[in-house]
Protein backbone atom coordinates (compact mmCIF):
# COMPACT_ATOMS: atom_id res chain seq x y z
CA UNK A 1 0.00 0.00 0.00
CA UNK A 2 1.81 3.44 -0.98
CA UNK A 3 2.79 5.27 2.39
CA UNK A 4 1.27 9.00 2.04
CA UNK A 5 3.81 11.38 2.48
CA UNK A 6 4.78 12.53 6.35
CA UNK A 7 3.51 8.97 7.81
CA UNK A 8 4.59 8.99 11.41
CA UNK A 9 5.43 5.56 12.36
CA UNK A 10 7.46 7.01 15.38
CA UNK A 11 6.67 4.77 18.50
CA UNK A 12 4.66 6.85 21.26
CA UNK A 13 5.16 6.22 25.06
CA UNK A 14 3.58 8.03 27.50
CA UNK A 15 3.80 11.87 27.89
CA UNK A 16 5.61 11.10 24.25
CA UNK A 17 4.11 13.93 21.95
CA UNK A 18 4.77 14.08 18.26
CA UNK A 19 4.82 17.70 16.73
CA UNK A 20 2.53 19.23 14.26
CA UNK A 21 -0.29 17.48 14.59
CA UNK A 22 -3.73 19.19 13.91
CA UNK A 23 -7.19 18.83 14.83
CA UNK A 24 -8.91 18.32 11.07
CA UNK A 25 -7.95 14.55 11.52
CA UNK A 26 -9.99 14.19 14.75
CA UNK A 27 -13.37 14.57 12.45
CA UNK A 28 -12.42 12.63 9.88
CA UNK A 29 -11.20 9.63 12.37
CA UNK A 30 -14.39 9.75 13.79
CA UNK A 31 -16.76 9.91 10.68
CA UNK A 32 -14.33 6.40 9.71
CA UNK A 33 -15.42 4.99 12.74
CA UNK A 34 -19.06 5.33 12.17
CA UNK A 35 -19.59 2.80 9.11
CA UNK A 36 -23.55 3.46 7.54
CA UNK A 37 -24.65 6.44 10.07
CA UNK A 38 -26.85 8.44 8.81
CA UNK A 39 -26.01 12.38 8.49
CA UNK A 40 -28.97 14.01 10.53
CA UNK A 41 -29.32 17.69 12.40
CA UNK A 42 -27.70 16.98 16.03
CA UNK A 43 -30.09 18.42 18.95
CA UNK A 44 -29.24 22.45 19.01
CA UNK A 45 -27.01 22.87 22.28
CA UNK A 46 -27.64 25.65 24.25
CA UNK A 47 -23.74 26.22 25.79
CA UNK A 48 -22.41 29.44 26.64
CA UNK A 49 -19.01 27.66 27.39
CA UNK A 50 -17.27 24.35 27.28
CA UNK A 51 -18.78 22.28 29.52
CA UNK A 52 -22.04 24.82 30.24
CA UNK A 53 -24.69 22.52 27.89
CA UNK A 54 -28.34 23.02 28.86
CA UNK A 55 -30.62 20.09 28.51
CA UNK A 56 -33.93 19.62 27.35
CA UNK A 57 -36.76 22.44 28.01
CA UNK A 58 -38.93 20.09 29.74
CA UNK A 59 -37.86 18.84 33.31
CA UNK A 60 -36.86 15.25 33.38
CA UNK A 61 -39.43 13.29 36.09
CA UNK A 62 -37.41 12.98 39.82
CA UNK A 63 -36.10 9.79 40.37
CA UNK A 64 -34.47 8.26 43.14
CA UNK A 65 -30.80 7.87 42.72
CA UNK A 66 -30.07 4.04 43.80
CA UNK A 67 -26.41 1.83 44.44
CA UNK A 68 -24.08 0.99 44.02
CA UNK A 69 -23.96 1.75 40.76
CA UNK A 70 -22.19 -1.69 39.09
CA UNK A 71 -19.94 -0.31 35.93
CA UNK A 72 -17.76 -2.98 33.76
CA UNK A 73 -15.43 -1.90 31.72
CA UNK A 74 -11.94 -2.63 30.23
CA UNK A 75 -8.26 -2.52 31.89
CA UNK A 76 -6.42 1.11 31.48
CA UNK A 77 -9.88 2.76 30.22
CA UNK A 78 -10.55 5.34 33.28
CA UNK A 79 -8.41 8.38 34.89
CA UNK A 80 -6.19 7.15 37.78
CA UNK A 81 -3.98 9.01 40.31
CA UNK A 82 -1.04 8.15 43.10
CA UNK A 83 -0.21 4.36 42.81
CA UNK A 84 -3.32 2.84 41.01
CA UNK A 85 -1.84 5.32 38.01
CA UNK A 86 1.68 4.12 38.60
CA UNK A 87 0.60 0.62 38.30
CA UNK A 88 -2.04 1.32 35.37
CA UNK A 89 -4.98 -0.66 37.52
CA UNK A 90 -7.86 0.50 39.07
CA UNK A 91 -7.93 0.51 42.35
CA UNK A 92 -11.28 1.71 44.77
CA UNK A 93 -10.96 6.29 44.98
CA UNK A 94 -7.45 6.29 42.48
CA UNK A 95 -10.13 7.74 40.28
CA UNK A 96 -11.02 11.83 40.15
CA UNK A 97 -13.74 10.94 37.86
CA UNK A 98 -15.73 7.93 39.62
CA UNK A 99 -14.63 10.00 43.25
CA UNK A 100 -16.62 13.40 41.71
CA UNK A 101 -19.02 11.11 40.80
CA UNK A 102 -19.86 9.84 43.96
CA UNK A 103 -19.28 12.95 45.82
CA UNK A 104 -22.22 15.15 43.42
CA UNK A 105 -24.55 12.15 43.57
CA UNK A 106 -23.66 10.11 47.32
CA UNK A 107 -23.88 6.76 45.57
CA UNK A 108 -21.25 4.22 45.95
CA UNK A 109 -19.94 3.27 42.39
CA UNK A 110 -18.28 -0.98 41.62
CA UNK A 111 -16.14 -0.21 39.24
CA UNK A 112 -14.21 -3.16 38.09
CA UNK A 113 -11.76 -4.00 35.10
CA UNK A 114 -13.58 -6.69 34.08
CA UNK A 115 -13.74 -6.78 30.02
CA UNK A 116 -10.75 -8.30 28.57
CA UNK A 117 -12.20 -8.57 25.19
CA UNK A 118 -15.66 -8.78 24.12
CA UNK A 119 -16.51 -12.39 23.50
CA UNK A 120 -15.14 -13.53 26.45
CA UNK A 121 -17.06 -11.02 28.65
CA UNK A 122 -20.36 -11.98 27.31
CA UNK A 123 -20.29 -15.27 27.27
CA UNK A 124 -19.98 -14.13 31.48
CA UNK A 125 -23.52 -12.29 30.95
CA UNK A 126 -25.65 -13.97 27.59
CA UNK A 127 -27.27 -16.32 29.96
CA UNK A 128 -28.68 -13.78 32.36
CA UNK A 129 -29.66 -11.86 29.38
CA UNK A 130 -31.45 -14.88 27.34
CA UNK A 131 -33.06 -16.35 30.54
CA UNK A 132 -34.51 -12.51 31.06
CA UNK A 133 -32.67 -11.84 34.37
CA UNK A 134 -30.31 -9.61 35.37
CA UNK A 135 -26.81 -9.54 34.56
CA UNK A 136 -25.70 -8.04 37.80
CA UNK A 137 -24.23 -4.88 35.49
CA UNK A 138 -25.59 -1.22 35.43
CA UNK A 139 -23.08 0.01 32.97
CA UNK A 140 -21.15 -2.13 30.69
CA UNK A 141 -18.63 -0.95 27.15
CA UNK A 142 -19.06 -2.71 24.46
CA UNK A 143 -17.13 -2.44 21.24
CA UNK A 144 -19.62 -1.21 17.65
CA UNK A 145 -20.33 -4.76 16.54
CA UNK A 146 -20.97 -6.21 19.98
CA UNK A 147 -22.33 -3.14 21.09
CA UNK A 148 -24.85 -3.64 17.78
CA UNK A 149 -25.80 -7.36 18.41
CA UNK A 150 -26.98 -6.93 22.43
CA UNK A 151 -29.40 -3.82 20.89
CA UNK A 152 -30.59 -5.95 18.23
CA UNK A 153 -31.33 -9.06 20.37
CA UNK A 154 -33.26 -6.19 22.65
CA UNK A 155 -30.60 -6.66 25.63
CA UNK A 156 -29.95 -3.60 26.49
CA UNK A 157 -31.96 -0.46 28.09
CA UNK A 158 -33.72 2.47 26.63
CA UNK A 159 -31.90 5.27 27.46
CA UNK A 160 -34.50 7.85 28.67
CA UNK A 161 -32.81 11.12 26.81
CA UNK A 162 -34.27 13.61 29.53
CA UNK A 163 -31.42 12.17 31.60
CA UNK A 164 -29.02 12.92 29.58
CA UNK A 165 -28.68 16.31 28.72
CA UNK A 166 -24.54 16.36 27.91
CA UNK A 167 -24.79 13.31 25.64
CA UNK A 168 -27.51 14.80 23.66
CA UNK A 169 -26.11 18.07 23.60
CA UNK A 170 -22.62 17.15 23.14
CA UNK A 171 -22.07 14.33 21.10
CA UNK A 172 -19.76 14.85 18.48
CA UNK A 173 -21.97 14.80 15.07
CA UNK A 174 -20.05 11.82 13.36
CA UNK A 175 -20.91 9.36 15.93
CA UNK A 176 -24.46 10.40 15.96
CA UNK A 177 -27.46 7.96 14.28
CA UNK A 178 -25.41 4.80 13.87
CA UNK A 179 -27.77 2.27 12.00
CA UNK A 180 -27.96 -0.10 14.53
CA UNK A 181 -29.40 2.49 17.00
CA UNK A 182 -29.96 5.96 14.85
CA UNK A 183 -31.65 7.76 17.67
CA UNK A 184 -28.88 6.53 20.41
CA UNK A 185 -31.95 5.21 22.24
CA UNK A 186 -29.60 2.70 23.59
CA UNK A 187 -25.99 3.58 23.60
CA UNK A 188 -23.80 6.55 23.81
CA UNK A 189 -19.62 5.80 22.69
CA UNK A 190 -17.51 6.13 25.65
CA UNK A 191 -14.13 5.82 23.56
CA UNK A 192 -12.57 5.97 20.12
CA UNK A 193 -9.66 4.19 19.18
CA UNK A 194 -6.90 2.36 17.35
CA UNK A 195 -5.88 -1.09 16.72
CA UNK A 196 -1.50 -1.12 15.69
CA UNK A 197 1.20 -2.56 17.24
CA UNK A 198 3.20 -2.17 20.44
CA UNK A 199 6.74 -3.43 21.31
CA UNK A 200 9.11 -3.68 24.15
CA UNK A 201 12.67 -1.29 23.12
CA UNK A 202 14.74 -2.89 25.71
CA UNK A 203 13.78 -6.77 24.62
CA UNK A 204 14.18 -6.37 20.53
CA UNK A 205 17.50 -4.16 21.18
CA UNK A 206 18.82 -6.59 23.50
CA UNK A 207 18.07 -9.45 21.11
CA UNK A 208 19.27 -7.42 17.73
CA UNK A 209 15.89 -6.93 16.46
CA UNK A 210 15.14 -3.69 14.77
CA UNK A 211 12.03 -1.89 16.19
CA UNK A 212 8.94 -2.56 13.80
CA UNK A 213 7.32 -0.51 11.98
CA UNK A 214 4.82 -2.30 9.82
CA UNK A 215 2.14 -5.22 10.74
CA UNK A 216 4.83 -7.84 8.61
CA UNK A 217 7.67 -7.08 11.39
CA UNK A 218 6.18 -9.00 13.88
CA UNK A 219 6.09 -12.15 11.71
CA UNK A 220 10.13 -11.45 12.20
CA UNK A 221 10.08 -12.07 15.96
CA UNK A 222 10.31 -15.26 17.51
CA UNK A 223 6.57 -16.51 17.79
CA UNK A 224 6.51 -17.21 21.40
CA UNK A 225 7.68 -13.62 21.85
CA UNK A 226 4.54 -12.30 20.27
CA UNK A 227 1.30 -11.91 20.75
CA UNK A 228 -2.04 -11.04 18.14
CA UNK A 229 -5.93 -10.10 20.32
CA UNK A 230 -8.45 -12.45 20.63
CA UNK A 231 -10.79 -9.54 19.07
CA UNK A 232 -10.82 -11.68 15.55
CA UNK A 233 -11.68 -8.22 13.80
CA UNK A 234 -8.21 -6.50 15.13
CA UNK A 235 -6.19 -9.30 14.43
CA UNK A 236 -7.58 -10.53 11.08
CA UNK A 237 -7.87 -6.43 9.84
CA UNK A 238 -4.42 -6.18 10.56
CA UNK A 239 -3.14 -9.31 9.02
CA UNK A 240 -5.06 -8.91 6.08
CA UNK A 241 -3.65 -4.72 5.40
CA UNK A 242 -0.26 -7.40 5.83
CA UNK A 243 -0.79 -8.76 2.69
CA UNK A 244 -1.50 -5.67 0.94
CA UNK A 245 -5.77 -6.53 1.17
CA UNK A 246 -7.86 -3.61 1.95
CA UNK A 247 -9.86 -4.37 5.35
CA UNK A 248 -13.24 -3.67 3.72
CA UNK A 249 -16.15 -5.97 5.27
CA UNK A 250 -17.97 -5.40 1.54
CA UNK A 251 -14.64 -6.60 -0.63
CA UNK A 252 -13.02 -9.12 1.59
CA UNK A 253 -13.47 -12.44 0.57
CA UNK A 254 -13.45 -15.97 1.89
CA UNK A 255 -10.73 -16.83 0.00
CA UNK A 256 -8.62 -13.71 1.39
CA UNK A 257 -9.73 -15.17 4.71
CA UNK A 258 -8.14 -18.56 4.28
CA UNK A 259 -5.20 -16.92 3.15
CA UNK A 260 -4.66 -15.20 6.58
CA UNK A 261 -5.26 -18.04 8.52
CA UNK A 262 -2.12 -19.98 5.99
CA UNK A 263 -0.32 -16.55 7.02
CA UNK A 264 -0.88 -17.08 11.00
CA UNK A 265 -0.94 -20.93 11.19
CA UNK A 266 2.58 -20.92 11.16
CA UNK A 267 3.16 -18.39 14.19
CA UNK A 268 0.33 -20.47 15.88
CA UNK A 269 2.83 -23.57 15.82
CA UNK A 270 6.04 -22.19 16.79
CA UNK A 271 4.35 -20.27 20.12
CA UNK A 272 1.92 -17.19 18.96
CA UNK A 273 -0.63 -16.55 21.59
CA UNK A 274 -3.61 -14.68 21.44
CA UNK A 275 -4.97 -12.71 24.55
CA UNK A 276 -7.23 -9.58 24.93
CA UNK A 277 -6.58 -6.58 27.16
CA UNK A 278 -3.96 -9.38 29.71
CA UNK A 279 -1.28 -8.47 26.96
CA UNK A 280 -0.39 -5.38 29.04
CA UNK A 281 0.80 -7.86 31.94
CA UNK A 282 2.44 -9.52 29.35
CA UNK A 283 4.33 -6.50 28.74
CA UNK A 284 4.70 -5.85 32.67
CA UNK A 285 6.63 -9.39 33.23
CA UNK A 286 8.35 -9.30 30.11
CA UNK A 287 6.28 -12.11 28.57
CA UNK A 288 6.07 -10.47 25.30
CA UNK A 289 8.31 -8.19 23.13
CA UNK A 290 5.87 -7.13 20.68
CA UNK A 291 1.86 -7.60 20.21
CA UNK A 292 -1.22 -6.27 18.21
CA UNK A 293 -2.40 -4.01 20.47
CA UNK A 294 -5.23 -1.07 21.09
CA UNK A 295 -3.35 2.62 20.98
CA UNK A 296 -3.75 3.99 24.31
CA UNK A 297 -2.88 1.01 27.17
CA UNK A 298 0.76 1.56 26.22
CA UNK A 299 1.06 4.93 26.43
CA UNK A 300 -1.24 4.74 29.13
CA UNK A 301 0.04 1.76 31.56
CA UNK A 302 3.08 0.17 30.11
CA UNK A 303 6.63 0.87 31.25
CA UNK A 304 8.76 3.34 29.72
CA UNK A 305 10.28 1.41 27.21
CA UNK A 306 7.35 -0.06 25.81
CA UNK A 307 6.18 1.63 22.58
CA UNK A 308 2.67 2.03 20.25
CA UNK A 309 3.37 2.38 16.60
CA UNK A 310 1.13 3.65 13.84
CA UNK A 311 1.87 0.48 11.64
CA UNK A 312 2.97 1.76 7.83
CA UNK A 313 0.48 -0.67 6.39
CA UNK A 314 -2.31 1.25 8.65
CA UNK A 315 -4.73 0.67 11.71
CA UNK A 316 -7.64 -0.67 12.45
CA UNK A 317 -10.12 2.03 14.19
CA UNK A 318 -13.47 1.23 16.66
CA UNK A 319 -15.69 2.94 18.96
CA UNK A 320 -15.99 1.66 22.32
CA UNK A 321 -20.13 2.24 23.89
CA UNK A 322 -21.48 2.32 27.26
CA UNK A 323 -24.90 0.30 27.13
CA UNK A 324 -27.16 -0.37 30.19
CA UNK A 325 -27.60 -4.15 30.10
CA UNK A 326 -31.54 -4.95 30.07
CA UNK A 327 -32.74 -5.81 33.70
CA UNK A 328 -30.40 -3.22 35.57
CA UNK A 329 -30.79 -2.47 38.63
CA UNK A 330 -29.95 0.96 38.86
CA UNK A 331 -30.75 2.68 35.28
CA UNK A 332 -31.18 5.74 36.55
CA UNK A 333 -27.54 6.20 38.22
CA UNK A 334 -26.16 4.38 34.80
CA UNK A 335 -27.74 7.27 33.16
CA UNK A 336 -26.71 10.12 35.28
CA UNK A 337 -22.60 8.90 34.85
CA UNK A 338 -23.20 8.62 31.04
CA UNK A 339 -24.59 12.02 31.50
CA UNK A 340 -21.65 13.11 33.77
CA UNK A 341 -18.87 11.58 31.55
CA UNK A 342 -20.27 13.73 28.72
CA UNK A 343 -19.49 16.91 30.53
CA UNK A 344 -16.30 18.69 28.59
CA UNK A 345 -13.73 19.02 31.23
CA UNK A 346 -14.76 15.76 32.89
CA UNK A 347 -14.26 13.98 29.58
CA UNK A 348 -10.82 15.98 28.69
CA UNK A 349 -9.70 14.37 32.51
CA UNK A 350 -10.49 10.62 30.99
CA UNK A 351 -9.10 11.25 27.97
CA UNK A 352 -5.85 12.83 28.89
CA UNK A 353 -5.18 9.80 31.06
CA UNK A 354 -6.77 7.21 29.00
CA UNK A 355 -5.18 8.24 25.64
CA UNK A 356 -7.85 7.52 23.41
CA UNK A 357 -10.35 9.65 21.05
CA UNK A 358 -13.09 11.43 23.36
CA UNK A 359 -16.86 11.30 21.45
CA UNK A 360 -17.70 14.38 23.43
CA UNK A 361 -17.77 18.16 21.72
CA UNK A 362 -15.52 20.89 23.59
CA UNK A 363 -13.61 17.94 24.89
CA UNK A 364 -10.50 18.87 22.49
CA UNK A 365 -10.41 22.35 23.86
CA UNK A 366 -10.73 21.21 27.63
CA UNK A 367 -7.59 18.91 26.74
CA UNK A 368 -5.49 21.41 25.57
CA UNK A 369 -6.05 23.67 28.60
CA UNK A 370 -5.71 21.27 30.91
CA UNK A 371 -2.77 19.43 28.83
CA UNK A 372 -0.65 22.02 26.99
CA UNK A 373 0.96 20.42 24.33
CA UNK A 374 -1.45 17.81 24.26
CA UNK A 375 -2.63 18.54 20.95
CA UNK A 376 0.47 17.27 19.61
CA UNK A 377 -0.45 13.50 20.53
CA UNK A 378 -1.62 11.68 17.76
CA UNK A 379 -3.21 8.98 19.83
CA UNK A 380 -5.18 11.88 21.22
CA UNK A 381 -5.52 13.50 17.90
CA UNK A 382 -5.39 11.56 15.12
CA UNK A 383 -3.10 13.60 12.17
CA UNK A 384 -4.41 13.45 8.55
CA UNK A 385 -1.84 11.39 7.28
CA UNK A 386 -2.36 8.13 10.18
CA UNK A 387 -6.55 8.62 9.34
CA UNK A 388 -5.95 8.12 5.75
CA UNK A 389 -4.42 4.58 6.37
CA UNK A 390 -7.59 3.63 8.89
CA UNK A 391 -9.58 0.94 8.34
CA UNK A 392 -12.30 0.00 9.71
CA UNK A 393 -13.84 -4.05 9.78
CA UNK A 394 -16.41 -3.79 12.18
CA UNK A 395 -19.65 -4.85 10.59
CA UNK A 396 -18.98 -8.22 8.34
CA UNK A 397 -21.78 -10.19 6.49
CA UNK A 398 -23.22 -12.58 7.68
CA UNK A 399 -21.23 -15.27 5.28
CA UNK A 400 -17.96 -13.59 6.38
CA UNK A 401 -18.24 -13.57 9.76
CA UNK A 402 -19.35 -17.02 10.07
CA UNK A 403 -15.90 -18.18 8.08
CA UNK A 404 -13.75 -15.89 10.14
CA UNK A 405 -14.90 -16.91 13.25
CA UNK A 406 -14.84 -20.53 12.30
CA UNK A 407 -10.67 -20.31 11.02
CA UNK A 408 -10.27 -17.63 14.18
CA UNK A 409 -11.56 -20.38 15.96
CA UNK A 410 -9.00 -22.76 14.82
CA UNK A 411 -6.05 -20.62 14.95
CA UNK A 412 -6.72 -18.93 18.41
CA UNK A 413 -8.91 -21.32 20.38
CA UNK A 414 -11.11 -19.25 21.09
Amino acid sequence: MPEPEGQITSPVSRRTFIKGVGLTGVAAFLAACAPGSGATTAPAATSTAPGMTTGPTAAPTPQTVTGPLKWANWTAYIDLVGAASDAGEYQPGSSPTIEQFKQKYGIEVDYEEKINDNPSFMATIKPALVAGLPTGWDLIVLTDWMAAKVIASNWAEKIDQANVPNCVNNLRDALRNQTWDPGNDYHYPWQSGMTGVGYNATALSENGIAAPTKVADLWGIPPNKVTFLTESRDTVGLALLKLGIKADPATVTDADLQRVYDDIKPLVDQGLRFTGNDYLQDFGQKKVWAAMVWSGDLASSAGEDDFFVFPEEGTMIWTDNMLIPKGAENKYTAELMMDFVYDPPIAAQIADWIYYVSPVKGAAEEIKSLDPGAESNPLLFPPDDIVAKQQNFQFLPDALESTMNDLFASLSGV
